[in-house]
């Protein structure tokens, strides 16, 4: 009975990290896209910059740096919200697997090996997740112990 509750337990873990994943890796897909929309908009403003002449007014050269400005700032709230949404998905693991932690540190009539084995499965999450923000912000992976 004790091993079909911890089976239940495991694969309902599993099924929630899967579409915690998804509905995360939709969010950073959906953020990358407004950023390159938004690089394209800081080009055009730079564009419209640099066919500023000597013949221009005064209007359109605030016209154009003011486009520029806009362009930029909004592109910078963009990438530190895919910054933010890198970090969460590690975040949220850690945080899920210190729950988890606790729970079988709680537990007083769980063996070593039985907690090492249940800590072990739920590090995985963890572990995927640090491995992805790795890869994100292009870290060179750790040696294996």
């Amino acid at each position: 009975m004790r091993s079909s509750l911890f089976a239940a337990a495991c694969l309902l873990a599993l099924a929630t990290t899967a579409c915690q994943q998804q509905d995360m890796a939709a969010r950073k897909e959906k953020t990358e896209a407004k950023i390159c929309a938004q690089l394209t908009e800081v080009s055009q403003a730079l564009s419209t910059v640099a066919q500023l002449t000597p013949a221009s007014t005064v209007g359109e050269a605030k016209e154009a740096e003011g486009a520029l400005g806009t362009a930029i700032t909004n592109l910078e709230a963009s990438e530190q919200k895919l910054e933010e949404l890198r970090t969460k998905a590690f975040q949220e693991q850690l945080k899920t697997f210190r729950s988890e932690v606790a729970q079988v540190a709680s537990s007083k009539d769980t063996t070593l090996e039985e907690a090492a084995a249940q800590l072990k499965a739920k590090a995985q999450p963890v572990m995927a997740a640090r491995a992805e923000l790795s890869r994100a912000v292009e870290c060179e992976e750790p040696g294996q112990p």
